[in-house]
């Protein structure tokens, strides 16, 4: 490509633009606020691409355009190359979607810009949390998450069984009932009959990435962690951690397939559909999923987390994404518009119609004081006119999001997630031993606080 000289006009132009925007300065080949929005972001997760048609909506209504650039599907991938677009200097990026535990990350990194702007009440109080680091905001909550408990209804009624209410319920039922209805199915094939597949307890996301850490994290919780300690070796937390993870073993030596060391979301929603769990510890996004080949409230149906022994508190850790303004941004003031657009009350109404959880407690009210999505009804292609996504019970998601907790808010938390799916692994494959719980509460102590790294074998190095 040839490259263009900045002609006296354009610098004339730029140094206009200078008073608007920053970043823009004489003699610098700079794309004027008129330019395309490029905003980085993950896939669309939802199967009705809400995210996208906000967008579109956007630019409509402003018109201008946004570039949008599809990162790698994981998210280390996402992030990692986020940090070194950011760093260089060199991504373009205007608007970046991030993981709600990397806002610390990226505000110490140099790599997002604070927010110019407090937050208005209206955001949830544990969502708020997730831009803040350091007395500052860094972001606008986008979407957000909250961990849900998916149960087959249809199996519990026919065992007169409801939703459990706590862990030791749900052990108990999962043993009950897939052992009589496992024992029923072979008497069935054996009898000519449709052979259904072997059915267990419970699967979650127990592969060693981000999804284990969540897990671990919640198991903690219900041994009497608190999501605000910032140790694991003081007072209750290095017994809640090491109760946690004995407890999820206990979960995979008794309910759970050896297979769901190798799960993540996508593969323990499929085992769950598919009729091979009879529970599924997993986030609000897949319900449309499960959705296409399981009835919603006669086949399957979702509820919170169960409550932990004591107080009975029902807790998950928070999960979703914020939106920040790169601080390599040429165009701030329209990044600043674009992410004001996609997080405001109509907005967030549209996502949580639409399979995610909103950030803002309105998009769960109903009546006259609720927001309106602006955008018009789906159209054919995605399910016909007005054709609504299916989704968990507005009630339950917004109470589930009320109990959820942050994860540990550090710069470093990377270091410690990697730190806990390790370790956490290696002790769910059998590697090991108990040496590996006990020395799990220092190291992630060490990690949190910037002073390790991970220091136990990846489950593939294993010989």
């Amino acid at each position: 490509m040839t490259a263009v000289r900045t002609t006296a006009p354009a610098a004339a132009l730029c140094l206009l633009l200078t008073l608007a925007v920053s970043g823009c300065t004489p003699g610098e080949q700079d794309v004027p606020e008129k330019g395309a929005i490029v905003f980085a972001t993950g896939s669309d997760l939802s199967s009705s691409g809400i995210r996208q048609d906000l967008i579109h909506a956007w630019e409509k209504e402003h018109d201008r355009t946004v570039r949008i650039v599809e990162l790698p599907d994981t998210a280390d991938g996402q992030r990692s190359q986020l940090l070194a677009a950011g760093q260089s200097g060199i991504g373009g990026y205007d608007v970046l979607n991030l993981d709600v535990a990397w806002t610390a990350e990226f505000a110490e990194a140099g790599v997002i810009r604070p927010w110019p702007a407090s937050l208005d009440g209206d955001f949830l109080g544990s969502v708020a949390k997730t831009v803040e680091y350091d007395g500052k905001v860094w972001g606008v909550p986008f979407n957000t998450d909250a961990g849900l408990l998916y149960y087959r209804k249809d199996i519990l009624d026919a065992y007169h069984h409801g939703a459990p209410s706590t862990w030791d319920e749900l052990k108990e039922v999962a043993a009950e009932v897939t052992k009589d209805y496992n024992l029923k199915a072979a008497h069935d094939a054996a009898a000519g009959k449709k052979k259904r597949p072997t059915m267990y307890g419970m699967v979650a996301q127990l592969r060693p990435y981000e999804g284990l850490t969540v897990n671990t994290l919640e198991s903690a919780w219900v041994y009497g962690g608190d999501p605000e300690a910032t140790s694991f070796t003081k007072g209750e937390q290095v017994g809640a951690l090491q109760l946690g993870v004995a407890e999820l073993k206990n979960r995979l030596d008794t309910i759970m397939p050896h297979e769901a060391t190798a799960m993540d979301e996508t593969e323990s929603r499929r085992w769950f559909a598919d009729g091979r769990a009879l529970f599924m510890r997993n986030w609000p996004v897949e319900y449309a999923s499960v959705a296409r080949k399981l009835t919603p409230g006669k086949e399957f149906d979702v509820t919170q987390l169960p409550a932990r022994t004591g107080d009975g508190k029902r807790m998950s850790v928070l999960g979703g994404q914020n939106l920040a303004i790169s601080a390599g941004s040429k165009r701030p003031a329209g990044a600043r518009s674009l992410i004001e657009a996609l997080t405001g009350a109509g907005s967030e109404r549209c996502l949580l119609e639409r399979g995610f959880a909103a950030t803002r407690n309105s998009a769960y009210r109903d009546g006259p004081t609720a927001p309106r999505c602006p955008l018009p009804p789906r159209d054919a292609e995605r399910g016909g006119p007005g054709a609504p996504e299916p989704r968990p019970d507005p009630r339950t998601l917004h109470e589930a999001l009320l109990a959820a907790e942050p994860r540990p808010r550090s710069a470093h938390y990377q270091t410690f997630s990697k730190v806990v799916q390790l370790g956490v692994s290696a002790f769910l494959n059998g590697r090991g031993g108990t040496a590996i719980a006990d020395r799990l509460a220092r190291e992630a102590d060490d990690a949190l606080g910037g002073r390790g790294a991970p220091t136990t074998k990846r489950p593939a190095d294993d010989g």
